[in-house]
This record gives C-alpha cells, sequence and structure tokens, in this order.
C-alpha cells in the first residue's frame, strides 16, 4: 500500500521547523531537552526515537544510584591522573543530586542505602584497603563529605561500604522525566528510525523518508551513536540482568559491587534479588549493539549467586534482561560540538544513571 499524501493540515502541523530537536530519548536526550524548554519556554522542541519508549539502558539498568567502588577507582587511578578521577567523582555526585533534585525521590522510589563492595579475595582486600584514607581524602574535596569510605563487613564478607550511595527505580525514573517533558510541551515522534544527520543543515531524516529540520541538534544515542557517526569512538556493551523469584528470609539488603564493578547486585522489595553484569568474562561477545543472552556470562552469574552469595537451593530466575551501554576508550563522556548547532552528548560508560542528567543539561546550555 502506497503513503498517502499529506493533508494541507499535517504539512502546517509536522513540517515546521523546530528550535531544537534531540534524537535519543533516554536520560540524557529527556534531559537536555527539558532543561533547554525550561530555559525557552516558548521554543519549538522535539525528541524523536526508534522506540517507542526508550530502549538502551536509562530503564534496562539495574538502578544503582552510585559514584564508583573502591576495586573500581583504585583500577582508574592506576590507569589515570588523580585529576581525571576527581572530576569523574564530582561529575557522578553531582548528577545524582541533580536528578533527586529534579525528580524528587519519591517518584524514583530513591532509597540512601548506601553501598557495599564485598571481596573473596583477602589479598586484594587488604591491598585496596590502603587506599581507602587517600579515597575518602579525595571525597572530602570534590564533593564535601568526610570518611565516605568505610572499611568494615557484610555476612561475614571483608567490605566496604560507601554511605553516599543508593538505589532508584528506573522506570519511575525515566516516566517522571517524560511526564515534566510533556507538561512542558515537548513534542516526541516514536518509532521513527532515523538513517542521516546533515549536520550543516540541521535535517534528520528518517528511514520512512520523513524529514525534520531545527536550529540546532543535541545527539543523544549514546550505544548507537556510530550508527549515525561512524567516525565517533563510542562502543556499545550488552549488559545482563535477572532477578529472581522470591526468596524468603533474604539476607542481602542494599546495592553491592564485586570484582571492581564489573559484578552487581541489590534487593528489589524484601524478598527478590537482582544481579548483572560480568561483562567482564566475554568482553568481545558482549561489544555488541543487540540485545541478547550470553549464556556464558548467565552462567557465571548463576554460579556467582549459588556459590558466592549461597542463595537457597531452590531460587529461580523470574525474569532477565539486556541493556546496551555506551563507552568511550577513557570512560569520560562525550560534550562536544559536532558542527555550528549540533551537540553531541553520549559515552557515559555504565554511568548513565548518575551522569545522564547533568550531561543533559550541560548540552542544552552548549547549544
Amino acid at each position: 500500500m502506497s503513503e498517502p499524501n499529506k493533508s494541507y493540515w499535517e504539512e502546517e502541523l509536522y513540517n515546521k521547523k523546530h528550535d531544537l530537536i534531540v534524537v535519543g530519548s533516554g536520560l540524557t536526550g529527556l534531559s537536555s531537552a527539558y532543561f533547554f524548554k525550561k530555559k525557552n519556554p516558548d521554543a519549538r522542541v522535539l525528541v524523536i526515537d526508534r522506540g517507542f519508549y526508550p530502549i538502551g539502558a536509562s530503564t534496562r539498568n539495574a538502578g544503582f544510584a552510585c559514584i564508583g567502588s573502591v576495586g573500581e577507582l583504585v583500577s582508574d587511578l592506576e590507569l589515570e591522573t588523580e585529576e581525571v578521577i576527581k572530576q569523574r567523582i564530582q561529575d557522578r555526585y553531582n548528577g545524582l543530586l541533580l536528578l533527586r533534585e529534579t525528580l524528587g525521590d519519591e517518584n524514583i522510589d530513591y532509597d540512601s542505602c548506601g553501598g557495599w563492595e564485598i571481596f573473596t579475595d583477602l589479598d586484594e582486600y587488604v591491598r585496596l584497603s590502603d587506599y581507602v584514607p587517600r579515597l575518602n581524602s579525595i571525597m572530602e574535596e570534590m564533593i564535601g563529605e568526610k570518611e565516605v569510605f568505610e572499611v568494615r563487613t557484610y555476612l561475614s564478607f571483608p567490605s566496604f561500604y560507601n554511605c553516599v550511595e543508593g538505589m532508584l527505580h528506573p522506570g519511575k525514573m525515566i516516566r517522571t522525566l517524560y511526564e515534566k517533558c510533556i507538561q512542558s510541551g515537548i513534542e516526541f515522534r516514536w518509532n521513527t528510525n532515523i538513517n542521516h544527520i546533515d549536520t550543516e543543515t540541521n535535517f534528520v531524516s528518517s528511514q520512512s523518508q520523513i524529514r525534520f529540520q531545527a536550529e540546532k541538534l543535541i545527539i543523544a544515542t549514546n550505544a548507537f551513536t556510530n550508527k549515525v557517526f561512524p567516525k565517533i569512538n563510542i562502543k556499545p556493551g550488552r549488559g545482563y540482568v535477572f532477578i529472581t523469584k522470591e526468596i524468603d528470609q533474604l539476607k542481602w539488603k542494599g546495592t553491592f559491587h564485586y570484582d571492581k564493578g564489573y559484578v552487581y547486585f541489590r534487593n528489589v522489595g524484601d524478598n527478590r534479588i537482582l544481579i548483572g553484569g560480568g561483562r567482564n568474562v566475554n568482553y568481545d561477545a558482549e561489544t555488541t549493539s543487540e540485545f541478547g543472552v550470553n549464556e556464558e556470562i548467565k552462567k557465571y552469574l548463576v554460579n556467582f549467586a549459588n556459590d558466592t552469595l549461597k542463595l537457597p537451593e531452590s531460587w529461580k530466575i523470574e525474569q532477565e534482561w539486556s541493556g546496551i551501554m555506551g563507552f568511550t576508550e577513557s570512560k569520560s563522556y562525550i560534550l562536544e560540538d559536532i558542527d555550528k548547532n549540533c551537540v553531541l552528548a553520549a559515552g557515559l560508560s555504565g554511568m548513565g544513571v548518575a551522569l545522564g542528567m547533568n550531561l543533559g543539561k550541560k548540552a542544552s546550555e552548549l547549544v
């Protein structure tokens, strides 16, 4: 069946030039649209996304509000300068504060439970313990909090406790922000696959031959950026997550990291546990923008639940899924002009919850 010609009314409604078009409706994209519209209430703002809701990582992550475990931060310090790490910590912390302030803790089920990092390798734990005073000094300097990390135990596991972390509901986070965007008058085009973006004329062309034009563009496509801009060095990284059926007297309460943050888990409600990660078990296979379950990683995480967490023998997976993250070579996000009136905000490297809203706000100010 051929496509119908547009009516006069449709031409008037849909073909007007926008002041801003945002490509990508995850946390970064929605935030950039929201803050731009807030500053420019009369502006015509459009958000375009290929799904009928965000399907990258913003609603498919584990719901951790974290700024970095001891293991992760020490690993970063061994590769990068302290100044880079300081800026990263500050960006994550400020991003979470902005997220909570903008959306409200009650609307995103925010729980300031703190974060734990557990160890089975005692030698590694002792080695990392020596870094705790240095990291606490950095935290006090960058976020104004004293003694953020504590050397403790959890269920007999040698552990570090982080008092400024928490957890939230990613679905409610995006829904609340989307509702704020709608209330402010931002327009949306869902199920719109983009095949070309002309950054000189700011035309955005869809696979269905519909073209949109704006004075300014923000590209917030994170893991899928190189599908439109192949030269941008952001690699996709798939993350696997599962949630269990109810477990009587679940002992694990809070947010937890293991193995430099590559494995993460948390309680959901009183009787379910969510476990995810393990990407380092098979990096090559997980450097993909295709959704799916890597059986090798699933087996690794199931064994972790059995052998390390000692879940009851009767526990079962209720639901499993994957999300696609976008990683830069340095783990620092990209915020830069692609052209005169086109900004790229992407590459959150697995820290989208902490970084996404503030990155979106910065992008809205840059255009």
